[in-house]
């Protein structure tokens, strides 16, 4: 694993500086549960490519709630940094790429019980077909 979990808290602080400039009477807090945080980067680095990589940590920071606000983003911008990393970059050409990125996070984080492998294979399939060398 190349990010660390300092880096990920960084790019959550990050995120919720920026909304909170942007929208300050919906604060959301900075906290991050470093337990959960922990099995997010376990599971990611026990992935065999840098793709599988990506699409995990998208999709277990959404599932698994690390950070009092801002998963989603944080974890789509996770990915994209861990991409970007590695020699490629995540590129979302237009609404319908992002809504549809939206739409299957939200499947994720209402999943409670078990990361469904279904939505899993959707999100590893959008990362794969949505990355390019820089």
């Amino acid at each position: 694993m190349i990010l660390t979990k300092q880096d990920l808290i960084e790019i959550n602080k990050g995120i919720l500086q920026e909304w909170i400039e942007k929208n300050p009477s919906d604060y959301e807090g900075v906290a991050v549960s470093d337990r959960v945080l922990d099995d997010v980067l376990k599971a990611v680095d026990e992935q065999d490519s840098i793709i599988l990589k990506a699409a995990h940590l998208m999709a277990r920071i959404a599932w698994l709630q690390p950070f009092a606000g801002g998963n989603k983003r944080t974890g789509i911008v996770s990915a994209d940094t861990l991409l970007r990393m590695s020699g490629y970059r995540l590129v979302v050409k237009n609404e319908n790429d992002i809504e549809y990125l939206r739409k299957l996070l939200f499947e994720v984080q209402e999943e409670r019980a078990t990361l469904n492998p279904e939505t899993l294979a959707k999100i590893v399939l959008y990362v794969t077909k949505r990355i390019e060398r820089l």
